[in-house]
């Protein structure tokens, strides 16, 4: 796994970190979503909409932390992203990646990294027929998901106190990051976190949620990104049928 992951890595620019010692390993995050859950239907947010809501919860499984940092050299420019890719070790490389940074733009006053999760409904024959509103996130360290894993910290590294800039939109540097074995939820309350359904026929479909779905960041694999439910949709509400895969 991780010389797979070195071998994508030297295609990349390596913009500056420690050097390794003889024998250091990379140690890539591995994001995954979490069970889907709270899946409902909401016909009062949008008058004359159907919103089909559920909480998603990104969660890191890999044996190294997620971590991005974006800057700028003034208030008025964009910001360049690096992903920081830890070795066994400690050191590590900052890596530039193509993320788009912004601040706010749903409701929100801090700083997301765009299209860093997706999600789709389908009919069973694998037909789209809606995508999540939501496409801005701001991740870090809020729930405990899988603390046994190996490095797994016993509380947060990335936390909203130091992470995503909250409340600057003036900010010279973000940092986003998840911990080994914790995850970012986005409740089914949260502004955006729906697809929206209006004049879907009432039927069964397959709600899917994937974690980086554009494979913007470096992860030990892309194969196990995402979690999705069979759920049957009705004039009055939304029933689970069945969870597949998921971590």
């Amino acid at each position: 796994m991780v010389r797979r992951a070195l071998i994508g890595l030297t295609l990349l620019v390596v913009l500056g970190g420690a050097s390794p010692a003889a024998g250091a390993q990379v140690v890539l995050p591995d994001l995954r979503m979490a069970r889907l859950t709270t899946v409902k239907l909401d016909t009062t947010t949008m008058p004359g909409h159907r919103l089909l809501r559920y909480t998603a919860t990104m969660v890191n499984v890999g044996p190294g932390a997620l971590e991005v940092r974006g800057s700028r050299a003034s208030t008025s420019g964009s910001m360049a992203v690096v992903q920081r890719i830890y070795n066994d070790d400690g050191t590590f490389s900052d890596v530039s990646k193509p993320i788009s940074m912004q601040y706010a733009g749903d409701g929100h006053f801090h700083w997301h990294s765009l299209n860093m999760e997706g999600g789709r409904l389908v009919r069973l024959d694998n037909t789209k027929v809606g995508a999540l509103a939501k496409h801005g996130f701001c991740f870090f360290d809020n729930v405990a998901f899988q603390l046994t894993l190996p490095e797994a910290p016993a509380s947060p590294v990335y936390t909203s106190s130091n992470s995503c800039a909250m409340d600057n939109p003036d900010a010279l540097t973000v940092m986003m990051g998840l911990s080994i074995g914790w995850g970012d939820m986005y409740s089914a309350s949260t502004n955006l976190q729906w697809i929206d359904i209006t004049g879907l026929p009432n039927g069964t479909y397959r709600l899917s949620a994937t974690a980086d779905p554009r494979h913007l960041v470096s992860e030990a694999s892309y194969t196990n990104n995402s979690a999705s439910a069979r759920i049957k949709i009705t004039s009055t509400g939304v029933t689970v049928l069945a969870y597949g895969p998921g971590a």
